[in-house]
């Protein structure tokens, strides 16, 4: 997603402007007072905000260690924040009101990603306040705030939890109520991240540093990983992960069952709402896994969630229907690492590996899925950066051709319309198979592309373009080394 400069308006006071550090696309309004305060000259306070926060006018930060604003924050207007503790009689009273000695110490100051400050709000002390959190209008927050809760009074207290189980936010009362809703996501988060996996340690230690990075271990994510009896180092790897943060959870096959059955294996284990599909070679870009937390908030109705990763304008948007989804995903819906489903739609599916000899089995699901509900949601970003691995072990021809296009012809006349798949295989030629085609013998890539002028033939023979595909085809062969 292309980022565009910060705005910071005039006019407005910073004591230290070198201690301030603002990420792209964020907007800070006038009338700010943001003292820096330099303790030593060893260690330097820091206030850093992160991408895409929105500050509203008059905000006032008493910064001496450090205050960090994750990314896409909103604060409202002249809010007080402060990395000192609360003053013990008067919470509410913003610290740059407070006499210049002050004894009590200061720690780190966090407000994460998507999270909401109403005006004229306190919030003071070395506390983590979690992602996308509410914090309503006048109050003072003195204490951590867990992710995905709604506070508010003076002292701030919980007053709502989020409960993906419910998909809905709860009101809470008491501190009992409060317990029991947060327990209740530890069992039922709100994604699984469930990753299949086989022989690529490496890229799964890399993937699951991407991962808890950004999340640390909270109670809105799991991550599943199923080993499918790997030689390598993978079971010693899952375990140094496990081992650190309760929300991952490893299975090992006693022996190789294939990828689409263990894709399928590693679905039924997840608890989530939604179930994200996830590449072992696919790394979360920094950042993205909070943005998209944000995005599933914003879109609980759909049934599905597909990532663009070739459109990079940042657009989010739902439409309905079969013919709408293969106009916009067409061969990228593939990619399983670029689609997450619902949950409670995907266990209506019955035979959930009634293709599973296509190791296109996870892309019928959710054709599947849109049978039963409709609405899908669209993400124009790159969300991952791909390890570049080559694609191996099964023939790109005979999947790439013969059983997508199956694939896709399987729903004709119920989902799909004839004039869809036409336009959509049509698609295929010349925007996915030619230019595959031509990176696998470009760079001599060891993908099995045997008899894949006979699969194109058997397939295309038909259509009137027929021949110019063909004739592109050979023109392609003659470029191997």
């Amino acid at each position: 997603m292309d980022a565009t400069p910060s705005l910071l308006k005039e006019t407005g006071y910073i004591s230290r402007p070198s201690c301030v550090s603002i990420g792209p696309d964020v907007t800070v309004q006038g009338g700010y007072y943001w003292n820096i305060v330099e303790q030593d000259s060893v260690n330097l306070p820091q206030l850093m905000i992160g991408y895409g926060s929105q500050i509203e006018a008059g905000s006032h930060v008493q910064c001496s260690h450090k205050v960090h604003i994750g990314r896409n924050v909103k604060i409202g207007p002249y809010v007080s924040l402060s990395d000192h503790a609360a003053h013990s009689k008067h919470p509410g009273y913003p610290t740059w009101a407070k006499p210049e000695k002050d004894p009590r110490p200061a720690g780190e100051l966090m407000i994460r990603d998507g999270s909401i400050i109403g005006a004229h709000s306190v919030i003071t002390g070395p506390i983590m306040i979690g992602i996308f959190c509410i914090v309503e209008p006048h109050s003072v927050v003195v204490d951590n705030v867990p992710s995905f809760c709604r506070v508010s009074g003076n002292p701030a207290i919980v007053t709502e939890v989020f409960v993906p189980e419910l998909l809905d936010w709860v009101k809470v009362s008491s501190e009992e109520e409060r317990e029991s809703a947060l327990a209740s996501r530890h069992g039922h988060p709100l994604l699984s991240i469930v990753m299949p996996t086989f022989n690529r340690a490496r890229h799964l230690n890399n993937n699951l540093h991407s991962i808890y990075t950004q999340i640390c271990d909270g109670d809105l994510v799991e991550v599943v990983i199923s080993d499918n009896a790997s030689p390598d180092q993978t079971q010693q790897v899952s375990a140094a992960y496990t081992r650190l943060f309760s929300s991952a959870r490893y299975s090992r096959n006693a022996e190789n069952i294939g990828a689409d059955r263990n894709i399928a294996l590693v679905s039924t284990l997840a608890k989530g709402s939604f179930i994200k599909l996830q590449g072992d070679d696919d790394y979360w870009i920094d950042g993205a896994l909070p943005d998209f937390l944000g995005i599933i908030m914003n879109h609980l109705d759909c049934a599905l969630i597909h990532t663009n990763q070739f459109k990079s304008d940042g657009q989010v948007y739902c439409l309905e229907g079969g013919d709408n989804f293969l106009t916009l995903t067409g061969n990228n819906a593939v990619s399983m690492t670029m689609n997450t489903m619902k949950r409670s739609v995907w266990e209506q599916i019955g035979d959930k590996l009634k293709f599973g000899y296509t190791n296109l089995n996870h892309f019928y699901w959710f054709y599947e899925i849109l049978i039963r509900n409709p609405k899908f949601c669209i993400i124009n970003r790159n969300l991952h950066r791909g390890a570049g691995i080559a694609p191996m072990g099964y023939n790109v021809g005979e999947v790439g051709i013969k059983n997508y296009l199956e694939a896709i012809q399987h729903y004709e006349g119920s989902l799909l319309s004839s004039e869809a798949i036409h336009m959509a295989k049509k698609r295929h030629l010349y925007k996915v198979l030619l230019r595959v085609y031509e990176i696998i013998v470009k760079y001599n890539l060891p993908s099995d592309v045997s008899n894949f002028e006979d699969y194109y033939t058997d397939s295309y023979a038909n259509e009137d373009y027929y021949e110019d595909g063909l004739m592109k085809l050979r023109q392609i062969s003659t470029l191997r080394p």
